[in-house]
């Protein structure tokens, strides 16, 4: 099986890519792996015809725009990786052939729920991420078969490569910035992802994808529990200090 990885150079990409490389079932396919250069997601009829060029069986796309506040004001940069791209990729698989695993956001919901939205909840996007992801997802509904498309929904993602939240925290909590205040939200409540999970889940997918097994459109995935972002900030400063990245009182 022909596999495409998009986004790859990010965190949830380099975990993907690694832990493909260590697993021997999914080593024995060919992993297409492009750079931004190779695969320019701001065209979208390059896009399409990368893919069209290229005819995967499977897309794993992992690209998209997800600086939440930048996108408010670059809208446009936003609509065209996070909307138009997967546009491109669902015409291409829709002409040649193949399934698209999706990577979509929470912020596809507008957060009033009181309880966790199910995969088939409506989507009700709030800010301009949202509403660019959550345009993508309608593009793959609204062009392909139901056995062509899954849309993962994940929350809050953290890993070991790139940049996230917890090193963005850890990197204000270093000596140079401990005579600032961190003012931190605690009204927001949700469920941190790590990528190793998400990465492992979409090996799971990719296997049961090669055995023709038939995959639902819609799922959501993140960690178990629940939390807010002031105590995320407790327990990295907590653990920081017991780790000795950071002596931060």
């Amino acid at each position: 099986m022909k596999i495409l990885i998009t986004g790859s150079s990010g965190q949830l990409g380099r975990e993907l890519i690694n832990q493909c490389s260590n697993d021997q079932e999914i080593s024995n396919h060919e992993i297409i792996a492009p750079s931004r250069q190779e695969l320019n997601l701001e065209d979208e009829k390059h896009c399409e015809n990368f893919i069209l060029d290229i005819s995967p069986d499977l897309i794993v796309n992992l690209a998209a725009y997800t600086a939440v506040a930048n996108a408010e004001k670059n809208i446009e940069d936003a609509f065209k990786i996070n909307s138009l791209a997967p546009r491109a990729f669902a015409k291409a698989i829709k002409s040649k052939g193949g399934h698209i695993f999706h990577i979509s956001t929470d912020y596809v919901f507008d957060g009033n729920n009181k309880v966790p939205y199910f995969s088939n909840s409506t989507r009700n996007p709030i800010n301009i991420y949202g509403k660019s992801k959550a345009e993508g997802e309608e593009h793959l509904e609204n062009l392909l078969k139901k056995n062509q498309y899954t849309i993962i929904r994940t929350s809050w993602l953290i890993g070991k490569y790139g940049n996230n939240f917890l090193k963005i925290m850890l990197n204000k909590m270093q000596p140079k910035d401990n005579t600032s205040i961190l003012k931190i939200v605690s009204d927001q409540i949700g469920c941190i992802t790590s990528t190793k999970s998400l990465s492992n889940i979409i090996i799971n997918l990719i296997k049961k994808k090669s055995l023709s097994y038939s995959l639902p459109t819609h799922l959501h995935w993140s960690c178990r529990g629940e939390t807010n972002w002031y105590e995320i900030v407790k327990s990295i400063k907590k653990f920081g200090n017991e780790l000795k990245i950071i002596n931060s009182s």
